[in-house]
């Protein structure tokens, strides 16, 4: 029994850590991927809002080309299609500051600042981060960020190992203790 016993616990250990280090590794990639997904959609928030800006121009004869002006222009007119646009003018702007703040980061800190991002659910940030993780394909970074979250998870993997053995090693010498 103490064959498979040392087996077994040496396979859990191993699989424990290797597991947590694949799955830290994903780290980088994932923060990663949500920022380029803000940027995506603060690109296309930006496009819909200069389409906008540009038919209410026309439709009003609005001659103000910023955003400033051609929201207090269509105040005017329209005040619920000009708190519409304002909202949306925001939403894209936070996006944007979103996806700055991640990049100006350094490459060892950006899942963290991206992690904290994603919190802040002014704009539905929950949702983007959904998305990226449903679209993230598994993969093995070999940048300094990958190596350094994945040094992270074998140390966290071989201490939970750790963590789930030792009541069993501690019956285990009992035993052989009391065999003696």
């Amino acid at each position: 029994m103490g064959f498979l016993g040392r087996w077994l616990s040496d396979a859990i250990r191993l699989g424990l850590a290797l597991s947590l280090t694949l799955a830290a590794m994903q780290v980088p990639a994932i923060a990663q991927g949500y920022a380029t997904a803000l940027l995506q959609i603060a690109q296309e928030s930006r496009r819909d809002i200069e389409h906008r800006k540009a038919v209410a121009r026309q439709f009003y004869a609005i001659p103000a080309e910023d955003d400033e002006g051609v929201i207090a222009a269509l105040r005017r007119v329209e005040p619920a299609n000009a708190e519409s646009l304002g909202n949306s003018i925001r939403r894209a702007a936070g996006l944007r500051a979103a996806y700055d703040r991640i990049e100006a980061a350094s490459p060892l800190l950006r899942p963290v600042v991206a992690l904290a991002d994603a919190m802040d659910d002014e704009v539905d940030k929950h949702a983007i981060l959904r998305t990226a993780l449903a679209e993230h394909v598994p993969q093995v970074s070999l940048s300094l960020a990958g190596g350094v979250y994945g040094l992270a998870g074998l140390l966290l993997g071989t201490l939970l190992a750790q963590m789930v053995i030792a009541p069993f090693a501690g019956r285990a010498a009992a035993r052989r203790a009391a065999w003696r």
